[in-house]
């Protein structure tokens, strides 16, 4: 069994904790929920919406800074995902909820959820790259005609059919590759683009059941980009769970040339015809392909994620969850700016997402009545390494995800323009309606809730709130979007606008609270659920 690490602080540490995560308007709601109010008279309204004003109030700009402080601050060395400052910051935020009342809900009875995140190391010395026919075997070098991502954990073999570039259309019907070995062309060189179009060709090839897939790479890789690549791929990385990436070999194009001309096949000639409309695939008659990336184990580690619930006052409606989420995360201490600042504090990316979910939860459990739907405080780490909490939560849920009715993720809310936070994902369900409406009941936050308005970054697809999305729950995400001081050492807090992080806080505490309390759950928009289901199936 792998050990959890401990969240024992410091005597100093703990002292920091209690002065900045204590709530500084609300008295814990230790005890249980009081019964829902009776609406059936004209007063109630009123002293619910009295209520519901009076936890707003608790949210405050001078609140909102100093918690963004204590999570920004360099004694906490910028929160990476492992280290024992992401543990002080998890701890800090269980204290929170805990002395709100809200119970815990992650794993036996805690508010933390761990997860697996060892350092893995590729075995050089045992990669390889061999194409065989009945008469004779090839090897290839690794370093100078291919290198590696991902690993095996035994020998992955069969034989080799060239899709072209990889489309749905030509790898063909789930299952159609098994026992077989995808080659695909991936033109281009390791940009943005193409680190896109790779992923969506290994998607495809494990959609169709295929071993592993060989990546023909272009004419613009040079020699030293190999040696370069291949080096790069033998470096330690932390894996999610100890599972390994899916198998993937980057042959040039004269490793390639030798494979296809084994197989009687002219790859000039079919790999300029790869991107034509109606190619189909090409099966390179035998030819074998044997392929091994064994990785080990390097180093055990756990990393958290903390959960608490506040529970709903309806006896029914209770058991379903609105989740509201943030990564309090960054990405630790790196390379040194030019004023020798080497600790990425991530003031505005998260802490200030965290600080809002922090907020909202002591607004929430200050109300007499609660709404009636439980609402979920969850904050994930390894958001910086690639979703990576949010994605172990949602493949580990602590709750029932089938009762989970909403995603409402805050990540980056204090910085940029000061009256304006972009709502991503507004068209995909009936949460952008939502938004819309709140915003309008509340014009004294001076704040427009705008669309998307970087539809070509794709951001709905890029934050926590995916994880949910896949799982086909409705999202809404709160950005503010990049600045200059984006994963750099300059994200400090005395940069947050507080104010406007208290506004936009406020904003989604009445939206949580809408969500929590409508009769119907949020649907999805069947054009903004199908192109999910395109990406993630």
């Amino acid at each position: 069994m792998t050990r959890r690490p401990s969240l024992v602080l410091s005597v100093g540490a703990a002292l920091a904790l209690a002065a900045c995560v204590a709530p500084s308007s609300v008295t814990p709601a230790a005890s249980p929920a009081p019964a829902p109010v009776d609406a059936s008279g004209p007063g109630a309204a009123v002293s619910a919406d009295a209520a519901l004003e009076r936890g707003a109030a608790t949210i405050t700009a001078a609140d909102f800074i100093s918690r963004v402080t204590f999570l920004a601050s360099d004694v906490m060395r910028g929160r990476d995902t492992p280290s024992r400052e992401l543990n002080i910051a998890a701890e800090a935020l269980a204290d929170h909820y805990r002395r709100l009342g809200a119970e815990p809900a992650g794993e036996n009875g805690t508010y933390y959820q761990w997860y697996p995140f060892p350092l893995m190391g590729l075995t050089q010395a045992e990669t390889r790259l061999n194409f065989a026919t009945a008469r004779r075997t090839e090897s290839l070098r690794l370093g100078r005609d291919f290198f590696t991502r991902g690993g095996t954990a035994a020998d992955v073999s069969g034989g080799l059919v060239f899709v072209g570039r990889g489309t749905q259309e030509q790898f063909g019907a789930a299952g159609s590759l098994r026992e077989r070995i995808a080659v695909v062309s991936l033109p281009g060189r390791n940009v943005s683009a193409w680190r896109v179009e790779r992923n969506r060709q290994v998607s495809e090839a494990r959609r169709a059941g295929a071993s592993a897939v060989v990546h023909v790479l272009d004419a613009v890789w040079t020699a030293d980009s190999i040696a370069r690549y291949a080096e790069l791929a033998a470096r330690p990385v932390r894996s999610l769970g100890g599972v390994v990436a899916f198998p993937q070999f980057f042959v040039t194009q004269a490793a390639a040339r030798r494979i296809f001309a084994t197989g009687n096949v002219n790859f000039d000639q079919v790999v300029s015809q790869a991107g034509e409309s109606g190619f189909r695939p090409i099966t390179l008659s035998g030819v074998t392909v044997v392929g091994a990336a064994p990785v080990r184990e390097i180093e055990r580690s756990m990393a958290p994620n903390v959960v608490a619930v506040l529970r709903g006052s309806d006896p029914v409606l209770r058991n379903e969850y609105v989740v509201v989420s943030s990564h309090f995360d960054h990405v630790g201490v790196g390379a040194p700016d030019a004023r020798g600042d080497s600790i990425y504090n991530g003031a505005d990316d998260d802490a200030s997402g965290t600080t809002g979910v922090m907020e909202i939860a002591e607004a929430l459990a200050s109300l007499p009545t609660r709404p009636r739907r439980s609402v979920v405080f969850l904050n994930v780490s390894g958001e910086e390494k690639g979703l990576l909490g949010s994605e172990w939560y949602a493949d580990h849920p602590t709750l029932p995800l089938n009762q989970i009715v909403a995603n409402v993720n805050i990540d980056m809310i204090g910085r940029n323009a000061p009256d304006s936070i972009v709502v991503i994902g507004k068209e995909y369900s009936t949460l952008g309606r939502t938004v819309n409406e709140v915003r309008a009941r509340h014009p004294e936050l001076n704040l427009v809730a705008a669309d998307d308005i970087w539809p070509e970054e794709r951001f709905f697809f890029r934050s926590d709130h995916f994880n949910f999305a896949r799982k086909e729950v409705p999202v809404i995400f709160f950005f503010n979007g990049v600045h200059e001081d984006y994963h750099r050492p300059s994200d400090h807090a005395e940069k947050i606008d507080e104010d406007k992080g208290a506004r936009v806080s406020r904003l989604i505490y009445y939206l949580v609270n809408d969500i929590a309390n409508a009769d119907q759950r949020p649907q999805w928009d069947p054009r903004g659920l199908e192109e999910v289901r395109n990406l993630t199936r």
